[in-house]
Formats: structure tokens, C-alpha cells, sequence
């Protein structure tokens, strides 16, 4: 008997350690941190449920933050929380203009230096940087120059591997509390986590067929109502589903990150460039990769 139950807890412990071992890993970057979003709740309520939520999961995001939304010394000080709580603080530009042929190779390299200098006196920020809208620029000489000038001057790339929508589905949510308050925002959670559990999937299975093995992911979601509402619940979602929700910073030390697609057009997800790369999975790949235009026809079925 005693001889049968240690045979059972060993195949027992073997087979969490396998599943363990085996499972996908994600982690949170949220990017904007607009502070200035008018909405049902304000900045400082919004910034202490979502850091509340990552407390509680124990886990370090990356947030990658647009300075222009720093006015004051209040958002400052919202931003601060971020920093002195461990997580990773990121550049994502002053103005959050998209890289296209309306700025230039100069203009997005001072959006970058202006940023840097309002971030770096931040106990944790790294010189790490992601292109507003994962732009990295409408031509290869202008993507190029940046990719010199970044490796230059020491700075890694914010890579998404697993793009979304949650920023559509926080105005939807937004658009529709304004005009019925008593709307039920559980219509919204469920909608947004089976959302991102889809987009999870699609990107992850890409990532197998196209490295031939899994990444440690890195979600992109934003600064927003929607996160301050559901980010709780999509953490445990992911959880839930097996996965292992892991800090920014140890993600974005997997190798995938240093690889830099020489696909275009760019401002996708990673995972999407390297594909488009291979010239191997063009069924597989809808452009863009994300839009609203995408989840518009779901959500209006649903009333929301």
C-alpha cells in the first residue's frame, strides 16, 4: 500500500513538473499610462486597481510610458507608484505620433531623447523603447536608421509578441457607459477575456510554426478603464488556462527579442513580422494584424 501511494505521488509530481515546465509563459506590458483619459474612474483610482491587480498575482509588468501625459507633479507621482513597486519603466515617445511618412527619421529620434529625459531619473526605468502602434516606419531606410541609432545608444527593442484589441473594446465599453450607466460591465469582461484568449492562441501556435517552439510573450494591453476593471481577471484567466504569467524583464531577456524582422510593413507583432519574414504563412497573416474592424461586427451582435 505504502509502496503503491510513493508510486503515485511520484508519477504525481512528475507530471506537474512536465506541465509545469511545458507551459506557455505570458507577461503584462500596458503602454500610454494616460492619465488624462476622462472616464468613470479617475487617474490615481485607475493606476491603484491595476497595480493591486499585479500585486496580487505577484508578477513585475512593463509599462511603456507616452510623456506627454506627464503634466504634473501628480502624474509624476502616479508613475513613481510604478517604479518603486518594481516595474519595468519603458519609452514609448513625448507625442505617441505613428512613424509614418508624416515624421521623420529626426523627428522620431528626438521623440525618443525628449522621453528619455523626462523617464530617466525613474528608480526603474531601462532604456527600452516601443514604437507608438509598433511602427517602426514606412520605409526600410527610415526603419533602419532608427534600429542604428537605437543599437547605438544602448537601447532594446519593446517587442509585442501577442498583439490585441483591448484598446477598441475600452472605448466600446467607455462609449456605452456614457449613455446607459447601468450597463452590465460583465458583458464587457467576458467579451474582452475571450478576446484576448483568442489572440493569445493565434499568436502563440504562430510562434511554434514559425521558431518551432513557444516564447516567453509579452501581451500588449493599455493604460485604460478596461484594465483597471478586468486585469485581475485576465491575469487569472491566462492562469486558468495553464499558462504561467511571468515579470516583464524575464521575458524580454528570451533570444526572440533581439531579432529585428526585415519585413515590411512593419507595426505588427513580432511574431507577425518573423512570419511575414519567412514568406511561409502568408494565409496566416491578415493585415493589419489587429483592428477594431475585426471585433466591430462581434461586438455590435452583442449590444455592447
Amino acid at each position: 500500500m505504502v509502496r503503491s501511494m510513493n508510486r503515485f505521488l511520484l508519477f504525481s509530481f512528475t507530471f506537474f513538473a512536465l506541465s509545469q515546465a511545458s507551459a506557455a509563459e505570458v507577461s503584462i506590458t500596458m503602454d500610454d499610462f494616460n492619465v488624462h483619459q476622462e472616464t468613470l474612474l479617475p487617474a490615481n483610482k485607475r493606476n491603484d486597481r491595476i497595480l493591486k491587480a499585479l500585486k496580487k498575482h505577484k508578477i513585475k509588468a512593463g509599462l511603456f510610458v507616452t510623456c506627454k501625459y506627464l503634466q504634473d507633479e501628480g502624474d509624476r507621482k502616479l508613475l513613481a507608484e510604478w517604479s518603486t513597486q518594481g516595474h519595468l519603466i519603458g519609452n514609448h515617445t513625448v507625442n505617441h505620433r505613428r512613424f509614418d511618412s508624416r515624421i521623420s527619421t529626426e523627428e522620431q529620434i528626438a521623440e525618443i531623447q525628449q522621453c528619455e529625459e523626462q523617464l530617466k531619473d525613474q528608480k526603474n526605468f531601462k532604456k527600452i523603447f516601443r514604437f507608438p502602434m509598433l511602427a517602426e516606419g514606412d520605409t526600410v531606410e527610415k526603419r533602419d536608421a532608427v534600429r542604428s541609432w537605437m543599437q547605438k545608444n544602448s537601447y532594446r527593442w519593446g517587442h509585442v509578441t501577442i498583439d490585441a484589441s483591448d484598446w477598441y473594446v475600452d472605448q466600446r465599453l467607455r462609449d456605452k457607459i456614457a449613455k446607459d450607466p447601468q450597463f452590465d460591465l460583465n458583458k464587457f469582461k467576458d467579451f474582452y477575456l475571450k478576446h484576448m484568449w483568442e489572440r493569445a492562441q493565434y499568436y502563440n501556435e504562430l510562434s511554434k510554426k514559425v521558431l518551432g517552439h513557444e516564447v516567453k510573450h509579452t501581451l500588449l494591453v493599455h493604460f485604460n478603464l478596461l484594465n483597471a476593471l478586468f486585469l485581475d481577471d485576465l491575469i487569472q484567466m491566462f492562469k486558468d488556462h495553464g499558462w504561467k504569467v511571468i515579470d516583464a524583464q524575464k521575458a524580454f531577456k528570451d533570444p526572440v527579442y533581439k531579432k529585428l524582422p526585415n519585413s515590411m510593413p512593419s507595426g505588427q507583432s513580432l511574431i507577425w513580422g518573423l512570419a511575414k519574414e519567412s514568406g511561409k504563412f502568408e494565409s496566416e497573416l491578415r493585415y493589419p494584424g489587429e483592428n477594431d474592424t475585426y471585433e466591430k461586427e462581434k461586438m455590435d451582435a452583442l449590444g455592447l
